[in-house]
């Protein structure tokens, strides 16, 4: 029976309760972004097992590269939740909505992942050509 009531969702939050839903959102985020670091970082250490038999060196194998592609994706996590929670909750004050910048936040990691997987990758096909 309907009483007249307004439709309550399930979970009642007031309009000061919504940028900390905003940045627990982005928090469970960077959590899923540390989980694919932590594949990043896996697959990036493997990268470098072929460095010995390659002329030139590969930017991968010197020590620019093995350090660039395990810290990158790290601060591509950082900058993308900084970013996000930032550029939110400054939205927010405005009276906009935050929900726009999550995308923003995630292509500035993704970003990261896509700079290490061109170093992981540069330097492979000439090779595999040379040595058949």
């Amino acid at each position: 029976m309907n009483t007249g009531t307004p439709y309550v969702s399930a979970l009642a939050c007031t309009p000061g309760q919504w940028p900390l839903l905003y940045l627990c959102t982005v928090a469970v985020l960077a959590g899923f972004g540390l989980l694919v670091n932590l594949g990043v970082l896996y697959a990036s250490v493997f990268a470098t097992d072929d460095c010995g038999s390659a002329t030139p060196t590969p930017f991968r194998c010197t020590t620019a590269g093995t350090l660039t592609m395990y810290a990158l994706p790290w601060m591509g996590l950082i900058v993308a939740a900084v970013a996000a929670a930032g550029l939110g909750l400054d939205a927010f004050g405005r009276g906009e909505s935050p929900w726009r910048f999550l995308p923003a936040g995630a292509g500035a990691h993704l970003a990261s992942i896509a700079a290490v997987g061109a170093i992981v990758f540069r330097g492979r096909g000439g090779r595999k050509a040379a040595a058949s």
